[in-house]
């Protein structure tokens, strides 16, 4: 007599047991359920601030409101620079960097995948352009490494300025000291763990996760590859890696340029000390909201919240939050529409 294994079990939350359709299906559910939550909460901020209010002071832009993308794309040029200098032999055009990274950061908007799901996409649409795919994805570790050291740098300015001129004054400089320590510290071991083959080790991981997935026999493929380029670049050529990191801390500053045009427009200027902090403060708001496409309500909550902080009202602070997603979703469609243009054929 033929024996059949038994059926598995479904034990878990995400169906431990169950086939990756099911599990697949189960997570596409949860991801609609947040996404409907946090639009759910986005729509009860409109409505507590007024939508005739946000309507007239989001109105008082008007002609200028093309002039709200500047800063953004600025921002973007300045980060495609970042990105090029790790690149190890000659690089690519900057004008093809400047495309594929706004193709990246409109799927890393788009998607739940903790800012991540444009990486990979970044370097196989360079393989279209000649561009080796080990050499291709080992620029795109430095370059997101470069920009995270960059983001913790811009997060510690604005808390320090925050500290200095909403709080206790200089009597914070212990705190500032202690968060400027611990920023150096998570640096330092960046920079150690990606010389000690970490995407040997994710490889594996992947293997053992996905073992049919094709994405992670690529990537096991291309690991050893990738290591020894990483090994390479922070040994021999540590220089590029500080201009990389300088060149994304200023891109983060474009965040900053961007909310005093906003609130200029609007007919309320703010410091530039105070967009600094509402900038950099909101970064740590986003990862609040990683498994909900574009952090969509959580970071216009977080935002209010620390508009709050430095004195800014509720409808000033919400018109300009919601401008900042308007040009948002425009460079997210810029870079979907880009996306369909470069991506390799066949």
């Amino acid at each position: 007599m033929r024996l059949t294994p038994p059926e598995p079990e479904h034990t878990d939350a995400l169906g431990a047991g169950a086939s990756w359709e099911e599990r697949g299906g189960r997570r596409s559910a949860l991801q609609w359920a947040l996404a409907g939550t946090g639009f759910a909460l986005l729509v009860a901020l409109v409505y507590q601030a007024g939508p005739a209010r946000l309507a007239e002071l989001a109105g008082r832009v008007g002609w200028a409101m093309p002039l709200i993308l500047v800063p953004y794309a600025l921002g973007t040029i300045v980060d495609a620079e970042g990105w090029r200098v790790t690149f190890a032999r000659l690089p690519p055009p900057r004008w093809l960097l400047f495309r594929v990274r706004l193709v990246g950061e409109a799927l890393n908007s788009v998607t739940p995948t903790a800012y991540l799901g444009g990486e990979p996409v970044k370097a196989y649409l360079l393989r279209r352009f000649d561009v080796p795919l080990g050499e291709a994805a080992t620029s795109v570790i430095l370059a997101k490494t470069a920009l995270t050291i960059a983001q913790i740098a811009f997060v510690v300015l604005g808390a320090a300025l925050f500290f200095v001129e909403h709080g206790a004054g200089w009597s914070e400089i212990p705190t500032v000291a202690l968060m400027v320590a611990s920023a150096v510290v998570v640096t330092l071991l960046l920079v150690r763990w990606q010389r000690r083959r970490p995407v040997a080790a994710i490889a594996r991981l992947g293997m053992r996760l996905f073992p049919n997935a094709r994405l992670a026999a690529r990537l096991a493929r291309r690991a050893g590859e990738i290591d020894d380029h990483l090994a390479a670049f922070y040994g021999a050529r540590p220089g590029a890696a500080v201009a990389s990191a300088g060149l994304h801390l200023v891109g983060w500053f474009a965040g900053a340029v961007e909310i005093v045009l906003i609130m200029l427009l609007i007919g309320h200027p703010v410091a530039w000390s105070d967009a600094v902090i509402i900038e950099a403060l909101s970064q740590p708001v986003r990862f609040l909201g990683l498994l909900i496409p574009g952090t969509l309500g959580v970071f216009e909550a977080g935002g209010l919240a620390i508009c709050a902080l430095i004195g800014l009202p509720p409808d000033l602070a919400l018109a300009m939050l919601l401008l900042k997603r308007a040009r948002e979703l425009a460079f997210a469609l810029l870079g979907l529409a880009l996306l369909a243009q470069l991506r390799p054929r066949g």
